[in-house]
């Protein structure tokens, strides 16, 4: 897998830095912590961009797809809400993006419904695991005048993927402390969300961005058990209670060294992808050598 989309002039640059750079996912309230901020974000576009290249999903609806990620929980007030941040986030991607139509993430005046149908979608319980309800995928594209009949199949494809990606970012939550917000993999979708590897991507992408904050936020305080994702929440934690319920308004990594996390972050996975090749490489010589004899 080819990963020059955290270099230079990409769509995924250009919308990572768009993101980033914006006064969303600035508010930090007793209802609105830590959680859903612009790490999050940053997070969750990573995971979409690879799960939208491993799965070969073409140029124009991985910009869309990144677009719904950058905007996703845009209109969430409360961490905890049960899902009525995807109305108001999809109205506030809706009114960004027929506001700047010449914008850094590619999203043309056509694209603008469906950019809100997924967003809309994401937070939608389905009642079948693992499977898009269709139905009410409809419901939403008929809302957003989305027309079905040419973008329905477009739509279900960057709904699915951004839920994946949303879901793998679960795994900044401590398994002990947050069995309830933790990863559950067999709730996955794709066949890339499920592989071990870009689950094990997505703890080590949280486990570095976590030892950054802790550095620039936390000083000199001991890690439990090696684990910097549970030390940052206990750390948060015990800041809110001694302080009466404030949180403690902590430094961010800038966009560059977001992207260093991420490049740090994938080295496994491209050591696997090279190992892959190379088994594959060698079985089929070996196939070769056995069909001569």
């Amino acid at each position: 897998m080819n990963y020059k989309f955290l270099e230079g002039d990409s769509q995924f640059s250009k919308s990572i830095n768009e993101i980033s750079k914006s006064d969303f996912y600035r508010k930090l309230t007793p209802e609105l912590g830590y959680q859903h901020k612009i790490g999050h974000i940053q997070k969750v576009m990573l995971l979409a961009q690879i799960i939208a290249q491993s799965e070969n999903i073409d140029e124009e609806q991985t910009r869309i797809l990144l677009a719904s990620a950058a905007f996703h929980d845009s209109g969430r007030t409360r961490d905890r809400d049960n899902g009525e941040h995807g109305e108001s986030s999809a109205k506030i991607a809706g009114e960004y993006f027929r506001k700047n139509q010449n914008n850094q993430y590619g999203v043309m005046q056509s694209e603008v419904g469906i950019v809100q149908v997924a967003i809309a979608y994401h937070v939608i319980i389905e009642s079948t695991p693992r499977k898009i309800d269709e139905k009410k995928l409809a419901e939403l594209c008929y809302k957003y005048d989305v027309n079905i009949s040419e973008n329905f199949e477009k739509v279900k494809t960057i709904a699915t993927i951004l839920k994946d990606s949303d879901a793998l970012d679960r795994t900044r939550f401590s398994s002990k402390t947050s069995l309830k917000n933790n990863l559950n993999p067999e709730l996955l979708r794709t066949k890339t969300a499920k592989q071990q590897s870009v689950i094990e991507l997505a703890r080590k992408v949280n486990q570095i961005y976590a030892g950054y904050m802790l550095r620039e936020n936390y000083h000199n305080k001991q890690v439990v058990q090696g684990d910097n994702a549970k030390t940052l929440q206990f750390l948060r934690h015990d800041y809110k209670t001694k302080n009466g319920g404030i949180r403690k308004k902590e430094k961010e990594p800038p966009i560059e060294i977001v992207k260093l996390i991420f490049k740090e972050s994938l080295k496994d996975i491209r050591t696997r992808d090279k190992e892959q090749i190379s088994e594959n490489t060698l079985y089929n010589r070996r196939e070769k050598d056995e069909l001569e004899l």
